[in-house]
């Protein structure tokens, strides 16, 4: 079997067309690698961005009837094992009017029990960040930005506050109808709201929506006292947070027969967000078993069909969406790969044709039928374990530097590979899996030895008498 080893170095040291096809190999692999790097990368800042925006669990009832009973309902669920925080909350979708009409999803919360549930408290700007953000279009919170400290997200929508800015506000802008000591109820916007100059600091904007209960149009005059900025573009563009009690008076959600306001829904943390399904089922039971309760029972909560969903199953399709395009890519980027082991295949094809005599020498000279197809075979997988090992390697090397690679790019020609006006993200996110290692190497190899198989057999079925008689 020395014989393998030698005729390997002398063909392979003698050929370029050989190692066209382990350069076709190394492309396929480095750039199947680097998209599914940054598909995943990608795939986990969304998720991230749009988990910080929802709370684990969300108890949601039917918008025209809501829910009531919110002590008993904060209480029934807070005490399932594994709940960590609840807040309650009312969303709307409104039309907002100040010089130009647009419309909003408007969602009233207890500031200080909704940052038990979400990351209102990350997301919630400074002045001063407000300003900078306003002066760069494409500036983003850094990751590792701390929380703001819960007592200053309540300050945001203290009446002190709104004081201020109407103050600040009435010395640039006249106007006749507000009062500083009465303003208006406070509205934190998201900052592309402000960028894009629909909406900006101080500005009193009339919101117009209608109550679920009378049925009726209904409105209310805000003040924009502040901005969050949560990652996700839709939501910095048309989310709106003010207080609960501002809203739910707006919006006219007295229940005369419960003789209580009406929720939206609850928001729930949990403890660990992998035992989700059980305590969701666990909270589903103790909810309905208090609907069930007697009507003078003080524990009762007004029978209501409430929906019970995780903050994946209210993304779900967007979550699936990238899922798929993952998938789609990289069944795209394998025929690359494809490609290159047809290469390996129809090169080992015409050194077989050409070396026909030189394998009946072999053959004659006591080499054995497996013996030229191990040859043959060793040579395919050779190019291929070749430039599948180098796509990894520079593959890594990019992913680690992808970044740098991207300014460089922008410093010497000006366009940005990834504009973060389109993508929202500052940096290009690059995870690298072993699974996505394995998805890459396993079918490299798979199909280098498919294109080399065929080849190997042909060789080894080869009659050294009629090879030798033909030359």
């Amino acid at each position: 079997m020395k014989y393998h080893d030698y005729l390997t170095r002398r063909y392979l040291s003698r050929r370029w067309a050989p190692w066209a096809a382990t350069v076709a190999v190394t492309l396929g692999v480095f750039s199947l690698l680097t998209v599914l790097a940054v598909m995943e990368g990608f795939k986990i800042e969304m998720r991230e961005r749009i988990r910080g925006t929802l709370s684990h669990l969300v108890v949601e009832a039917d918008p025209f009837r809501g829910l009531v009973g919110e002590d008993q309902l904060l209480e029934a669920i807070s005490a399932v094992p594994g709940v960590k925080a609840v807040a309650p909350h009312v969303t709307t979708l409104a039309l907002y009017k100040v010089g130009v009409m647009d419309h909003c999803v408007l969602r009233g919360v207890d500031p200080a029990a909704e940052c038990g549930v979400s990351e209102l408290a990350r997301f919630v700007l400074s002045d001063d960040e407000i300003n900078l953000m306003l002066q760069d279009r494409f500036m983003l919170l850094p990751a590792d930005r701390d929380p703001m400290p819960i007592e200053q997200v309540e300050q945001v929508f203290s009446l002190e506050r709104r004081r201020d800015v109407l103050r600040w506000r009435l010395q640039e802008d006249p106007g006749s109808g507000f009062s500083v000591e009465a303003p208006p109820q406070p509205i934190i916007v998201g900052i592309e709201a402000l960028r894009s100059r629909k909406l900006n600091m101080g500005d009193v904007v009339q919101i117009s929506s209608y109550s679920p209960i009378t049925l009726e149009p209904c409105s209310g005059n805000f003040l924009v006292v502040g901005a969050f900025q949560s990652g996700v573009y839709e939501q910095d563009l048309r989310w709106a947070y003010t207080h609960i009690r501002s809203l739910q008076d707006t919006l006219e959600l007295w229940d005369d027969d419960a003789e209580d306001m009406r929720l939206s829904g609850i928001s729930v943390k949990l403890d660990d967000y992998s035992e989700a399904e059980t305590i969701k089922g666990e909270i589903r039971r103790q909810v309905e078993e208090r609907m069930f309760l007697d009507a003078d029972d003080p524990n009762r909560i007004p029978l209501r069909s409430p929906s019970y969903e995780t903050w994946e199953d209210k993304r779900a399709n967007l979550i699936k969406a990238v899922e798929i395009e993952k998938r789609i890519i990289s069944v795209l980027m394998l025929l690359i790969v494809a490609f290159a082991a047809g290469m390996i295949f129809l090169i080992l094809m015409l050194l077989v044709i050409e070396k026909e005599r030189d394998l009946g020498v072999l053959r004659a000279l006591g080499a054995t039928r497996s013996g030229v197809v191990s040859l043959v075979l060793r040579q395919g997988m050779l190019l291929c374990t070749i430039g599948a090992a180098l796509g990894l390697l520079g593959g890594w090397i990019f992913l680690e530097n992808i970044n740098a690679f991207h300014d460089f790019v922008f410093r010497m020609t000006g366009l940005r590979l990834f504009p973060p006006n389109v993508y929202y993200l500052e940096r290009i996110p690059a995870v690298l899996r072993w699974q996505d290692i394995l998805l890459v190497s396993l079918p490299t190899l798979i199909f280098g030895f498919f294109g080399s198989i065929l080849p190997a057999i042909r060789a080894g079925r080869h009659d050294p008498i009629k090879a030798l008689h033909h030359e």
